[in-house]
Order: C-alpha cells, then sequence, then structure tokens
C-alpha cells in the first residue's frame, strides 16, 4: 500500500494553500517536539501515510521509502508483532480503537519503545474506510521506569542494609535486609533517626569524626557498634553518603549496612588459633616470637635488660603415659595457671607445645630479680599439682637467657635459654640454671655426636669389641659382652657414654641396636663354626623394649644367620625395666618364649625391683660393678654382695659380677660362692680377632690391671 506525499507544494501557492503548509509544519514540529508521530490508512485506496516523525522513531530518514504495512512489520520486535497485528485487526472486527505497547527494533539494531493509539471511520453500512493512529515514542520513560524496577529490585534484594534518610536525618524508607540486620520493621522506624540503633559503644569524639567527613567529603565509611531490637549488640561495616540536588542543596543520607559481627567472630577465633595455644589461653610458639622481637629495638634504645625463661616440667610424659592425655591436658592447664600466677601484668608467660613454656621478664634491673622468679617457680612445684583430687607429684626444669649479655636475636636467646635448661636436666632436673659459655660448647658438641651418629653406621664407624665371661670352676670362657664403640672420622675414638645416650633420646638406637645385634650374632656363628660354642651378650636400650617389633626384628636376625636362639643373651638394665614395668614384662616373656636367655644388668642401682625379680624371667642376675669396686675392702659392700648372691639363688638363677678387676675382687666374689666373672682381672674388650686369640690361649688365670 502506497500513499502520495500529501504536504507536497505546488508551483503556484495561494494564500489558503501557503496557511495549510505553515500549518502542516507546525503539526509536524509539535510531533517531533512530543516524540509522536501520526499515520493514516486509507482502507477504500489501500494507501498508507506516515508522518515524518514516524520516519524519525523507526530510525529512518523522514520519507525514506514509501511507507507500507509491510514496512511498519519490519520493524516491530518480532515477539511483538503477532500481538500488534492482532490488535488491529481485533479492532477493525469489533469497531472499536485499540492502544497498544510494543517494542520496535530501529534501523541501526537498537530497541524502542512505542505507545499506538488507532481510531476507525466506518460508512453508513458500518464497512471501515479510514484508520488514523499515534507512534508515541516511550523509549526514555520505558528505559526509566526499567531501571527504577531494576533498582526497587536490587534495593529490596540486595544483602546489604540499606537506610534513607531525608536531610533532617528523619528515616523514610530501609529496604528487608535492614530490617533483618537491625529486627526493626519499616513501621516502627519511620520518620525516626537513626540514633534510635546507637549502641551507646562510641563517644563523641568518633560521631563528630564521622559527621565532620561526611561534611567534608560528601561520605563516611568504617566499622560501627550497634544495637538490635532485641538488645544484642552487632559489628557492622557503615557507608553514609550525602545526596544533594543540581542546585546542590542536601536531600538525602543514605546508609549502606554490611553485618560482619560472623566476620569479625571468624577473624577473633582465627587470629586466636594463630597466636594463643588452645588448651591454656595462653600465647603459643608465633606470638611469644613476635613480642620478644618486637621488645628488642626499644631495650637497645634504652639500654635495658630483658630475661627469657625456658621451663619444662619434669615427668610430665610419665602422666601422660600412666594416666592418658586428657589428665595429662588438665595437669598443663592446672601448672599454666600455677606459674601465671606467680608473674607480673607486663611479663609475657607462653606456651610453645607440650610442656614447654616460656617467660618475658621485662625491664630487668638484676640477676637478683630473674633469680626471684625463678625460685618462686621452682619452690611452687616442690608441693604437687592438683587433679580431680590426685596429687601429682613433678618438678620444673628451667634455663634463663639474658638480653642482651648472653644474645641480641630471638633465635640466639631462645638458643642460651634452651642449652641452660637442658644443662638442668643433665644435671638432675628440678632446679634452674643461667646460660654460660660452657654450656654452649656442651650443646654444640652433643649435636655435632647427634649429626654424625645419624651416618656413622654407612661410613663404617662403628665396630664392637667383645669382653669375655669367665668361670672360675671350670676355668674356662663360657661367653662373651658385645660392647659398642666408636671410631669418628675426624675426632676419634667416642666413650659409648657420650653417644649412646643421645641415641637414646634421638631414637637411634633402635637402627644401632640391631646392628649391634646382627654384628655380634654373625659374630658368634663364626666362633661356633670354628668350635666355640660361646652364648653372646647383647645390650637392649629401653626404647627396644618399647618396640613390639624389636622381637620379631632380632628372631629374623637369628633367623638369618643360623645361630640357636639359646646362644643369644639379652641383657636389660634393671632402670630400663622399672621404667615401665608392665610393658617390659610382656616383651621380655615374648623373648624368653622364643628361646633367648636374659639378664638383668647393673642390678642394684634401681628401685623397687626386688618385688619384681621373682616376675622377670630373667636367667641371670648381673652384680652392678659399683658394688665389686670395694668388695674386698668395704664390708657393706660384701654384705650386699652376699645378699643379692644369696636371693638370686635362692630363685634359682645364676649371677655374674662385672667390674672384676683386681685378684682382691675375684678371690672374694669366688668366696661368697660367685663363680661367673666379668672384668679387666681376665681381659680388658677386644676385637673379634684379638678375642679369638685370647679364648684359644686362656689357661683360667687373669692379671691385675
Amino acid at each position: 500500500m502506497q500513499l502520495p506525499f500529501i504536504g507536497a507544494e505546488t508551483v503556484d501557492l495561494s494564500e489558503q494553500e501557503l496557511y495549510r503548509k505553515r500549518l502542516y509544519s507546525g503539526l509536524m514540529q509539535a510531533q517531533a517536539l512530543a516524540n509522536i508521530g501520526h499515520w493514516e490508512l486509507d482502507l477504500a485506496n489501500n494507501t498508507l501515510y506516515w508522518s515524518d516523525e514516524v520516519y524519525r522513531i523507526f530510525g529512518l530518514e523522514p520519507q525514506e521509502f514509501d511507507a507500507t504495512y509491510e514496512a511498519f512489520l519490519k520493524y516491530v520486535h518480532p515477539d511483538d508483532a503477532y500481538m500488534v497485528n492482532e490488535a488491529y485487526s481485533t479492532s477493525l472486527k469489533e469497531k472499536h480503537g485499540y492502544f497498544v505497547e510494543h517494542r520496535i527494533i530501529r534501523k541501526n539494531g537498537e530497541i524502542g519503545f512505542v505507545e499506538e493509539r488507532c481510531e476507525h471511520e466506518f460508512d453508513a453500512s458500518g464497512k471501515p474506510i479510514r484508520s488514523i493512529g499515534t507512534v508515541h515514542d516511550i523509549t526514555r520513560r520505558k528505559n526509566a521506569e526499567n531501571e527504577l524496577i531494576l533498582a526497587s529490585a536490587v534495593f529490596e534484594k540486595m544483602s546489604d542494609g540499606v537506610l534513607i534518610t531525608d536531610s533532617n536525618q528523619k528515616i523514610i524508607t530501609i529496604n528487608s535486609a535492614f530490617s533483618k540486620i537491625s529486627g526493626y520493621a519499616f513501621e516502627e522506624i519511620k520518620g525516626k533517626t537513626p540514633n534510635a540503633f546507637s549502641s551507646g559503644w562510641h563517644d563523641n569524639a568518633f560521631y563528630q569524626k564521622l559527621w565532620s567527613d561526611i561534611n567534608k567529603k560528601g561520605q563516611w565509611n568504617g566499622e560501627v557498634i550497634d544495637r538490635r531490637k532485641n538488645g544484642e549488640l552487632y559489628t557492622a561495616e557503615l557507608n553514609i553518603i550525602a545526596l544533594h540536588n543540581k542546585n546542590g542543596i542536601l536531600t538525602n543520607y543514605i546508609s549502606i549496612v554490611n553485618d560482619i559481627s560472623e566476620k569479625k567472630q571468624k577473624e577473633s577465633l582465627i587470629h586466636n588459633l594463630a597466636y594463643f595455644d588452645s588448651l591454656t589461653n595462653l600465647p603459643n610458639r608465633v606470638l611469644f616470637q613476635e613480642r620478644v622481637i618486637s621488645k628488642i629495638p626499644a631495650l637497645k634504645r634504652d639500654s635495658k635488660k630483658m630475661a627469657l625463661l625456658f621451663i619444662d616440667m619434669d615427668n610430665f610424659k610419665n602422666i601422660n603415659d600412666t594416666f592418658g592425655h586428657l589428665t595429662g591436658d588438665k595437669f598443663l592447664i592446672e601448672v599454666a595457671k600455677s606459674i601465671k600466677s606467680l608473674l607480673r601484668e607486663q611479663d609475657t608467660f607462653a606456651r610453645l607445645g607440650g610442656d614447654e613454656f616460656t617467660v618475658i621478664l621485662d625491664d630487668v634491673k638484676s640477676i637478683v630479680d630473674i633469680a626471684s622468679v625463678a625460685d618462686k617457680i621452682i619452690d611452687r612445684f616442690k608441693n604437687p599439682v592438683m587433679i580431680e583430687d590426685r596429687e601429682f607429684f613433678t618438678g620444673a626444669s628451667m634455663g634463663i637467657s639474658i638480653y642482651p649479655d648472653d644474645a641480641q636475636s630471638y633465635e640466639e636467646l631462645m638458643r642460651a635459654a634452651d642449652t641452660a635448661m637442658y644443662h638442668v636436666k643433665e644435671s638432675g632436673k628440678n632446679g634452674y640454671q643461667f646460660y654460660t659459655q660452657s654450656m654452649n660448647e656442651k650443646i654444640t658438641e652433643r649435636m655435632l655426636i647427634e649429626n654424625d651418629l645419624r651416618n656413622a653406621i654407612n661410613k663404617n664407624e662403628l665396630f664392637l669389641e667383645y669382653q669375655p665371661k669367665v668361670n672360675l670352676e671350670t676355668k674356662s670362657v663360657y661367653g662373651m659382652e658385645a660392647l659398642i664403640r666408636w671410631n669418628h672420622s675426624e675426632i676419634g675414638l667416642i666413650r659409648p657414654d657420650r653417644f649412646i645416650g643421645i641415641s637414646e633420646e634421638t631414637g637411634q638406637i633402635l637402627e644401632i641396636g640391631l646392628w649391634v645385634a646382627k654384628q655380634a650374632i654373625s659374630d658368634t656363628k663364626m666362633l661356633h663354626n670354628e668350635g666355640n660354642k660361646l652364648t653372646v651378650s647383647i645390650n637392649v636400650s629401653s626404647k627396644q623394649l618399647n618396640d613390639l617389633s624389636f622381637v620379631e626384628d632380632i628372631c629374623s636376625i637369628v633367623d638369618d644367620i643360623g645361630l640357636d636362639n639359646s646362644y643369644v643373651e639379652l641383657e636389660i638394665t634393671e632402670s630400663h625395666i622399672m621404667k615401665n614395668v608392665d610393658k617390659a614384662l610382656i616383651i621380655l616373656n615374648l623373648l624368653h618364649s622364643k628361646g633367648f636367655k636374659l639378664s638383668i644388668d647393673d642390678f642394684g642401682t634401681g628401685y623397687s625391683s626386688l618385688s619384681y625379680l621373682k616376675k622377670l624371667p630373667a636367667k641371670t642376675i648381673k652384680i652392678d660393678r659399683s658394688f665389686v669396686l670395694d668388695i674386698d675392702k668395704n664390708e657393706d659392700d660384701r654384705s650386699i654382695v652376699s645378699a643379692i648372691i644369696a636371693m638370686t639363688r635362692s630363685l634359682g638363677k645364676d649371677v655374674i659380677a662385672e667390674g672384676s678387676e683386681t685378684k682382691g675382687h675375684v678371690d672374694t666374689l669366688k668366696f661368697l660362692s660367685c663363680n661367673q666373672i666379668q672384668g679387666y682381672y681376665f681381659s680388658k674388650p677386644l676385637k673379634i680377632d684379638k678375642f679369638r686369640e685370647f679364648v684359644y690361649d686362656f689357661k683360667g688365670e687373669g692379671k691385675s690391671v
């Protein structure tokens, strides 16, 4: 359908035509101002006319092409085309106008919104002859409405609380999130000021700074503590914005509230986990280190001193092992309370872990002040620690280092205090020591031994010597004790008493013990192959007695080498058995059932051993050399040895005396009916080749050394 351009001029304009032209021009301007175009459809002639504004609404140049209904539908959004066509068809059929909103797609691809209105003219018979309509561009309004709807949805659905006031701080609206955070419904606080939520937590200076920022910068953000309707306090992250109109006049305040109470609680929990011990709630190692490091610059500047106390509870492992970890934890809590009560408020008291505690004594004037605190702590544990009406007797070993006298860094101060504490442990526990340089030399030697011992086996630095065991009645060598030696590649020969204790503490004794067993049993098998059916004695450590796999390991070694178990005697120190008698009995009985001989070493130096002696499946009791050294001169020693021999005989066990170095020792022991002897009188420990020669040449005689 086409319609000729009605507004075309004629060559000869009459006054009436000029008027009509001006009228038409004014109409076009009015339509442009109103964003409203009009169209006419001559149904009789099937022609369509669009005003210039209709073209512009569709993003076209005025009269860019002849208007057609098909062209019109082309620019209607595809999803709305059916609705528009249906509205027009229905209105014709029912003989009434129509109003419809729909989307259009402009020539450049932009989507717009229009309102269409239409009326129809009918002839006398009711037949439609013309349709006249308007197209109103409402894109701006619809976009604004959509933005408003979106803003309203965001306002209502956002997780942050929003409160809006007028310029007098009277509340005019809130969103659901704010209502949820504060507990107030809008009706309850409408027209009130935000002071209704004040917790009273912040002082006047806080609010003065807040309003100063708002007045100067137009906004303020920070953390506040407010009060909910139920009286509960909560922490909020608050952002307040002042709004002004285009004339610069204040119109509103917008407060955006984020409840961060849970976040703050989590931060506090994380902080506590990071810096405080969960059992005692004392500062932990991390916080203690930070405090020491932070104090050093001020101490250096002011030439002041600081003391570090390193405290380790004595015998705590026994409490844990005997009564369980729950009792152990309760014990540590009571220890922490006790020590804390003896310190000043400004002193830092921390738990490093386990039963290790540390103290910072600030601004100490003299060593007397430090010793006074140390004495109080040590004296406290002369009395028992009470746990659920049970008394626990313990002690404390404490090492002390002083800044800047002993060290000037955290690591060095801690190392010095730890070294001093370790010195107390070695000296009998339950006391304190100030750090000295000699201690450092000793700990350095210990570290050297500990580190190098790890590779001693691989480097073939360990070897065995054997001390003969002699029977005075048969004048024969019936056995030998395997004794470990260490020939360090740089230091030279290191005595067993310098490294065996360290290997016990580090657990290296397990590997070393198996190496000794394998080497000693191999050498014994060699002697057997040569016709010398001797029994080899191998020392067993307390660590091995606590290791159930030791039984399997020693059995495997004997089986692999092919020696009968009855030729292997395992020597267990009395004190090692008494550390955990019940567990030791299980291991010893198991070894006994496998056919191994068992011997109690250093008998008489332990405690409470006689009541357990009859329970032990030991074949032999070895009298400690400390009782033998003066046996020929000291009546008390002779009486003790005589009693041990008599008791042992009554239990049907063998007895051997070690440390027999003189003829007087041997004669006295023989007089007391102890005929199994071990000591320098007959031979010092020998390497296997020399030992074989000794056995071959032995005539039952010895010599004083």
